[in-house]
């Protein structure tokens, strides 16, 4: 049969199926049809379409065998193999039914696809109550492709709502076809954006903690911020609350503020932690800023912490500070708090509530060749134990930059560091003190050059680049001991110290067509101190006065390849020859993907440790993952790491182990595509 091209306009109410929703009003959508054969019953007003139907309007195509259009009634009815499309989501089913205008129907043998999370719902019939609302007496849900998905959920009186959520009772989770685990209550997000539910739980197992499970709800309570509360349970120690607020405001502010409180019924006390990040944007020119960490006890960390970083931190500060610009001016006023969580206690830890500063960025004096600039702070520093008072320091600073061409530059600059105290302490009494020290200095740098046209790497051509320095700084020499200390800006030493540095640097360039790229090859800077006359100070190292030369300091960053470097920064004594402090390692690979980093760090008298990690993830669909941190100063393992991922294109599993000095922990964290982690014992 040769097929018949028929194309009819007619004025239309949009019905939209599943994921389809209503945009266009009334009496303004138009419908293309296409099909084998057409007829028009004027009786009873019906027309309809057979063979190879094609409907087109307002963006959507439905396909069908068959297709009536009632239009005293205002129904649409569709048969056999019915499919519509649109922005590659799918809705397929046996037959199909809309009321144009109310929007109700429904859909038999349904099959819906939303291509944003690759989500597939299934059901014997499915029922449009509105324009936004669908039910079913029992469906399956999953994000897996193929016949026989990898995993899926069967829900009774599930309810779905679009651009809000779904909810069922009687869920069983399937891996294949054999029932894993039921769940009384289901909610899934029905929308690419945030949507308020319970997300799975998290469950593990660990020497402190014992077997513990969390379960978080996440409330989207305006398209600005949300709302994390999570209620937990930890075998060994008791059952905890957190709480976690998100928001974004106006002029770039945001801010992220979290709390847990947990009772320990092994220490019979409540214990818990504090942080809030915030950033607000009053104008361009006033902000506040504050980074807040508090805990209720000084070990919190070590039993409650997980990361690298955390459980062993010494000191745990808080700060927040307003700061206000004006033309060259920056006024900053704030407060800081520390804890010595390795001290016995926090009560002669000094703090800084509050403190203000003033600079002056730096601006031409009138219209001769010098720029000022000026540093002025006050500060009141407490604690419940040791010395405590005010300190008011003034540095004004005159700087003559000097330039030879584009051969040397280099600067002049003097100034005045001027302090004032009002101390509690057994030095000054409770009266005001004052100490003021001529600085200067200045600097001379040069420049030398030279291209290469040969071929390294991807780079067509080389440039090698030398840049001699150096610098000299001189300080008055006054007696200090009149005065408090605070910290080390209350003994600046007196003295005067000159420093030489050579800087090579390899530069590659590459071209593409019309584009070009540059890339380091090559940074290598050699540096060294000597001490003319006075005293210096290290504050790494231990200093022999006796000895003018300082530490040559010796850095190194290689980059053979686009995606690997290797670096070095160490600190070696001219005198004895020893690597005082150093730090040196390679990273390669890909952040994303196949990647390993070797760290090694040592400190005279600190620390001495190594610390390597290696994720292997071109052994698809496994990535293979190993971590660990070797100490030499007391010799054996800090820390060690290993998990295997499985990815399947709807699932993956995580086994990982952690073990480190005070605590072991598997887990094994079950993700399932689309909807989230869920994590087993």
């Amino acid at each position: 049969m040769l097929r018949t091209l028929l194309i009819i306009s007619i004025l239309l109410v949009y019905a939209a199926a599943p994921g389809y929703s209503a945009e266009t009003s009334a009496d303004s959508g138009k419908l293309h049809l296409l099909a084998d054969s057409l007829s028009h019953e004027q009786a009873a007003d019906v027309i309809t379409a057979s063979g190879n139907v094609e409907l087109d309007w307002s963006g959507s195509r439905l396909y069908a065998d068959i297709a009536k259009y009632y239009r005293e009634k205002g129904v649409i009815s569709a048969n056999g193999n019915v499919r519509v499309e649109k922005d590659g989501d799918i809705l397929a089913g046996e037959s199909a039914e809309l009321e144009i205008e109310s929007k109700k129907g429904f859909i038999n043998k349904a099959d819906i696809f939303i291509k944003q999370n690759n989500l597939h719902l299934k059901s014997e019939r499915i029922e449009k109550s509105s324009d936004q609302d669908f039910a079913m007496q029992r469906g399956v849900l999953t994000t897996c492709d193929g016949e026989t998905p990898a995993w899926k959920f069967r829900i009774d009186d599930f309810k779905l709502t679009l651009d809000e959520f779904a909810v069922g009772r009687n869920a069983f989770f399937y891996m294949g076809d054999i029932p894993v685990f039921w769940l009384p209550y289901f909610i899934f997000p029905a929308k690419t954006e945030r949507q308020s539910g319970l997300l799975f739980p998290y469950l593990g197992n660990s020497s402190k903690k014992g077997f513990f499970m969390e379960v978080p709800y996440y409330w989207a309570i305006s398209p600005s911020s949300d709302l994390t509360a999570t209620a937990g349970f930890q075998s060994r120690r008791g059952a905890g609350l957190g709480l976690e607020y998100r928001y974004m405001g106006s002029n770039k502010g945001s801010g992220t503020d979290k709390g847990y409180l947990i009772y320990d019924t092994q220490q019979d006390r409540f214990r818990g932690e504090l942080e809030l990040k915030q950033q607000l944007n009053f104008t361009e020119d006033t902000y506040w800023r504050a980074d807040v960490n508090l805990t209720l006890d000084r070990d919190y960390l070590r039993d409650y912490g997980t990361a690298s970083g955390e459980y062993n931190r010494q000191y745990l500060e808080s700060v927040a500070f307003l700061t206000h610009r004006r033309d060259d001016l920056l006024l900053t006023a704030g407060a800081v708090y520390t804890s010595d969580l390795y001290a016995a206690d926090n009560k002669a830890t000094l703090q800084q509530l509050p403190f203000a500063e003033v600079r002056g960025t730096g601006k031409k004096l009138g219209t001769g060749p010098f720029y000022y600039s000026f540093d002025g702070s006050v500060i009141n520093f407490d604690r419940q134990q040791g010395d405590t008072g005010q300190r008011l320091q003034l540095s004004p600073k005159l700087t003559l930059p000097l330039s030879a061409g584009s051969f040397l530059s280099g600067s002049i600059w003097g100034g005045y560091n001027q302090r004032y105290y009002h101390a509690d302490a057994p030095v000054t009494g409770d009266e005001w003190s004052e100490r003021g020290v001529f600085e200067a200095g200045g600097s001379l740098r040069t420049e030398f050059s030279r291209v290469y046209d040969l071929s390294l790497g991807d780079a067509e051509r080389v440039k090698h680049q030398i840049t001699p320095e150096i610098d000299y700084s001189y300080t008055q020499q006054r007696d200090q001991s009149s005065t408090p200390f605070f910290d080390y800006d209350d003994r600046p030493l007196g003295g005067e110290m000159v420093r030489f540095s050579l800087l090579n640097s390899l530069i590659g360039r590459s071209s593409n067509g019309e584009a070009v790229n540059y890339r380091d090859f090559l940074r290598f800077l050699v540096s060294q101190g000597y001490q003319l006359s006075g005293d210096h100070r290290d504050l790494e190292v231990t200093v022999d006065q006796s000895r003018p030369f300082t530490d040559t300091t010796v850095k190194l960053e290689l980059f053979p390849l686009p995606k690997w470097k290797l670096f070095s920064d160490n600190r070696i004594s001219p005198y004895s020859g020893n690597v005082t402090n150093a730090a040196l390692g390679t990273e390669i690979g890909d952040p994303k993907g196949t990647r390993a980093s070797l760290d090694y760090r040592h400190a005279e008298k600190q620390l001495d440790y190594i610390e390597g990690k290696v994720t292997y993830a071109d052994l698809k669909p496994y990535t293979l993952s190993a971590a660990g941190r070797y100490s030499f100063d007391r010799p054996g393992f800090l820390e060690t790491l290993y998990s295997v991922e499985y990815k399947h294109q709807c699932w993956g599993v995580i086994l990982s182990y952690r073990d480190r000095i005070d605590n072991r922990e598997f887990t094994v964290s079950f993700s399932l595509s689309g909807l989230g982690t869920l994590k087993l014992l």
